[in-house]
């Protein structure tokens, strides 16, 4: 039976900020530790060597006084290459955010002061970066990792098409625009922050928006669209004129906020149903601007088509606004696209996650470790044994996750393993984790009815062993528990596309899923993983049991998972394609998508 050998102590360092000032012969360090600066130093090196220096600076004083260093601040003046890689290198190997601040102060002592207070100006309450937006609530994304960094994400050959299309765009003086209802929580969010971050890099203009945040709209756009449209709502839901309203209020009230962006943008791409209410006004306040509507979740199209159904009437309205696009881009699974929308202007894209973001980067074992007890800290009961191996599903508290399944699956295993008397030692916990949303009201019911449910007689024995954490935004928390875990769980009753499923798949972690929505695309049964039909929490018992006994099976579905995985899955191959869109509809006017793949369609106009 595969086990986990990794040996864990309590990890507790508090958390600090650095300041960094460089000069001609040295730098000034300042550390931040709560709100008073609690050490500052001149470090003397040479030119050449400073970055390096900074670089063993912080590490060696982190390990020194037992702290964690989240945040740094650089005060320089201009950037340069090697701020580009030192700022890499802070993300990708000390775990550190960086900042390039410029500070207009003389005194280079103070300047690592203010930078250091800067940064932590940055993080909220509980040290998590926050996200903020300027005045009209454009995101302001973080730089973590180079233009280098990405181009070792993907092969020469793609990074010169990604190359060749930002300079194509550009020349065509493109600004190319997002606009959704959330900046955390969810898949739109993780790609949106990946791909501006790259874009940015390329020195292409892109921007992100993010609508005015209001519970009583998310109340319907959760309840009565996204539920309705996936099939998971109560039976008796309406969508009611009020509903509409309340709707209709919210997409005027924000068109009217972005009226100067929407003026300046040539292509807007809309993020799912929400905000395509403002897709009208979109159109009137810039006629000649190009509208890409970008649908995310699994669509029920079958439903819709039948007249009478909620499903029918939901989409309805949607449609309304949504049919004014140019472009309709879709998962690519056709039964997600409702019959009404035209052939010739639906293209097929799978969504992407970020090699280099907090969720796939690879963490070093005392990073590990520092998260896996921030964990244990959102953990209600026991802390997680790290002696023992854990199954794990991480998703948001949403009644289309399965979540039940996953608990009753894990008991089936265990009656397995105890019938063949699996020393304890080997049999492993379960882990049921995720993040909330600020347009998602129905997290913390889920929640609650989870842990309800782990008190119910069923439960009772193996619930010590089931650890429920809706943990904070830190995206490295769920990145150490999934690449600590022995086994990942999906069990989605509705799916458009998981990243979770694509991030365990980079990190060598066999899948056992539901055979539902976009994930199959992802696991390949029996090679990667196994797809199981809804609700077969035998079936799903039986193949993690398997896979528990099986060691050769295991290690070769690790290996596979990590050697099958799509190009496409990333961000760095998404940015492509929003590009090639955008270019398409700059250069032509309009796309014939005909429902095709847009790396298809992309290799056509290579031809």
């Amino acid at each position: 039976m595969p086990t986990k050998t990794t040996r864990y102590r309590k990890y507790s360092f508090p958390i600090a900020y650095a300041g960094i000032c460089p000069e001609k012969d040295g730098f000034f360090a300042a550390v931040q530790n709560g709100k008073k600066v609690s050490a500052i130093e001149f470090v003397k090196c040479p030119t050449k060597k400073i970055d390096q220096k900074i670089f063993s600076w912080l590490q060696k004083f982190a390990a020194r006084n037992e702290i964690k260093i989240v945040g740094c601040g650089l005060a320089i003046e201009e950037a340069s290459k090697k701020i580009d890689e030192l700022t890499s290198d802070l993300w990708l190997k000390q775990d550190i955010v960086p900042y390039v601040f410029n500070i207009q102060s003389k005194n280079s002592k103070k300047k690592a002061r203010s930078a250091a207070a800067e940064v932590a100006k940055r993080f909220g309450h509980d040290h998590i970066v926050d996200v903020s937006f300027d005045p009209e609530r454009r995101v302001r994304t973080v730089r973590l990792a180079s233009l280098d960094d990405f181009r070792r994400t993907i092969g020469r050959d793609d990074f010169q098409e990604l190359r060749n299309l930002a300079e194509k765009f550009k020349a065509q003086e493109g600004r190319l625009y997002f606009f959704s209802s959330t900046p955390r929580g969810g898949g739109v969010a993780i790609m949106r922050h990946a791909i501006i971050r790259l874009f940015r890099l390329l020195g292409i203009d892109a921007n992100w928006y993010v609508l005015s945040s209001k519970r009583e709209v998310f109340g319907v756009t959760k309840r009565k669209i996204h539920n309705v449209l996936q099939n998971v709502a109560p039976p008796d839901t309406k969508f009611a004129s009020r509903d509409k309203k309340i709707l209709s209020e919210w997409s005027k009230k924000n068109a009217r906020n972005f009226e100067p962006i929407f003026k300046r943008a040539k292509v807007i791409a809309i993020d799912d149903y929400q905000p395509s209410g403002m897709i009208p006004c979109i159109k009137k306040i810039n006629p000649k601007a190009k509208i890409i509507y970008r649908s995310h979740i699994q669509i029920e199209a079958s439903l819709i088509k039948k007249k009478d159904t909620i499903q029918s009437e939901v989409w309805g309205h949607l449609w309304k606004n949504i049919r004014f696009a140019d472009v309709f881009v879709s998962h690519p699974i056709e039964k997600f696209i409702p019959s009404n929308v035209p052939r010739q202007k639906t293209v097929l894209m799978a969504p992407s996650t970020d090699k280099l973001d907090g969720l796939n980067k690879k963490l070093s074992p005392s990073q590990l470790k520092f998260y896996i007890n921030l964990f244990n800290k959102q953990s209600l009961g026991s802390p997680l044994d790290m002696k023992r191996p854990y199954v794990i599903q991480i998703a948001r508290f949403d009644p289309s996750k399965g979540i039940q399944d996953v608990i009753e699956s894990y008991r089936k295993l265990r009656k397995k393993l105890d019938a063949a008397k699996i020393p304890k030692k080997n049999i492993p916990q379960l882990v049921i984790a995720g993040h909330g949303s600020v347009d998602d009201p129905e997290g913390d019911f889920i929640f609650t009815s989870t842990l309800n449910l782990l008190e119910m007689d069923t439960y009772k024995d193996i619930s010590p062993d089931i650890k429920v954490a809706k943990v904070p935004h830190s995206d490295q928390i769920l990145n150490a528990l999934l690449s600590e875990s022995l086994i990942v769980l999906q069990l989605s009753h509705k799916e458009g596309f998981e990243f979770k499923v694509t991030e365990a798949l980079h990190k060598g972690k066999p899948v056992v899923a539901y055979r539902t929505g976009g994930i199959p695309l992802q696991v390949e049964h029996g090679i990667s993983g196994y797809l199981v039909k809804t609700g077969n929490t035998n079936q799903v018992a039986r193949y993690l049991f398997k896979l528990l006994i099986d060691k050769k099976k295991y290690l070769e579905m690790s290996r596979n998972a990590k050697d099958h995985l799509k190009k496409d899955f990333f961000t760095a191959s998404s940015a492509a394609k929003w590009l090639f869109l955008a270019t398409e509809l700059l250069e032509k006017g309009k796309i014939k998508g005909n429902r095709k793949l847009v790396r298809d369609l992309m290799a056509k106009a290579k031809k």
